[in-house]
């Protein structure tokens, strides 16, 4: 008809993606690949790491633990919490709705139903655990993807080229399908082993059937975590409250990729993008943790260098001594306005 501006096209199949820019759109996009992507790296260390840095700290571990409505910390803030000073384990982000809460300052609010990290020594996350009245998500065990469409054959190539070991449960016996069977059958998921799965990613065809086996899944395992693929944006909110830990919508990422293109918006926050940072004490020696700009710009004093040695029970009161390194955990935006 004569249009010459730019022509931009969403496609299912990723075989069709030429094809439709050989017709004349200026581009094609599949959106179902960018959600996969995204459920498999929030799944993953190996794909997405939560805390490039922290490998190289001796004795620190990360956790992740779900806030219960009863837990007596539901609602309050990490000032009034204390769980650094009652536990020796120090907060770096909290999971709320997809979205990753890195900015932990002292006013900071910590939310029922919300996934804390957490990181420290064994002794120390095992206080803090009791602090909260929560138990650990795992964190080993194999991945159990429900629904072997477009997004789930995705998420497992993801996973698998990732190395982790994955099971797929799926109605129908083709390749690559581990269980044959109705994910909303409990005993098909007792079948496949989701009590010890690492977690679940459900990539089912509609928001019904995810519904429901979000229900399910968290019922018979309340420490794995459920990653889910949502259709319609308007569903997401009760598929939270059926119990998923992390839910992404293709409309929401079909918009986003749009807004990024014509308008030049971020297609996702980059708060997640965090790393832990090693900063020389330089005129902080001599000064308490607690009287740094630190938690102020929403960064976590995770541990010390010390002569050779890391000092992992930290708190506000831990004295700086000339010499040592301070290992700190912050997004890039927040270590750049933080100086002492």
């Amino acid at each position: 008809m004569g249009f010459r501006g730019e022509i931009f096209a969403f496609v299912e199949e990723p075989a069709h993606r030429r094809p439709i820019e050989l017709a004349g759109a200026t581009a094609a996009y599949t959106p179902r690949h960018i959600v996969a992507a995204a459920l498999a790296a929030h799944a993953s260390d190996r794909i997405s790491p939560r805390l490039p840095g922290a490998e190289s700290i001796a004795g620190l571990e990360r956790r992740e633990l779900r806030l219960p409505a009863s837990s007596p910390l539901a609602g309050k803030t990490l000032a009034e919490a204390e769980i650094g000073a009652r536990s020796g384990a120090i907060v770096v982000g909290q999971w709320s709705r997809s979205r990753l809460h890195a900015r932990c300052t002292a006013d900071s609010r910590i939310e029922s139903g919300a996934l804390l990290e957490l990181v420290g020594d064994a002794e120390s996350l095992d206080r803090a655990a009791a602090l909260l009245g929560s138990s650990y998500l795992r964190r080993s065990g194999p991945y159990l993807i429900a629904g072997f469409g477009e997004v789930g054959r995705k998420v497992h190539e993801l996973l698998t080229d990732a190395g982790e070991e994955v099971r797929v449960i799926e109605r129908q016996p083709v390749s690559g399908v581990d269980f044959v069977g109705n994910v909303l059958d409990p005993s098909v998921l007792e079948r496949a082993g989701l009590r010890e799965s690492r977690g679940v990613v459900l990539a089912l065809n509609t928001d019904d059937a995810t519904l429901f086996a979000t229900v399910i899944s968290r019922d018979a395992a309340a420490d794995v975590p459920v990653i889910a693929r949502v259709n319609h944006a308007r569903n997401i909110e009760n598929i939270y409250r059926a119990g998923a830990d992390y839910a992404l919508s293709i409309s929401d990422i079909s918009g986003e990729m749009l807004s990024a293109r014509l308008l030049g918006r971020a297609v996702r926050t980059r708060e997640e993008h965090r790393k832990v940072t090693r900063v020389p004490a330089g005129n902080a020696a001599g000064r308490a943790i607690g009287e740094l700009p630190i938690r102020r710009h929403g960064c976590s004093a995770v541990a010390i260098g010390r002569k050779g040695a890391f000092l992992i029970r930290i708190n506000a009161q831990t004295r700086i001594e000339a010499g040592d390194d301070l290992y700190i955990c912050g997004n890039a935006e927040a270590l750049r306005e933080m100086a002492f």
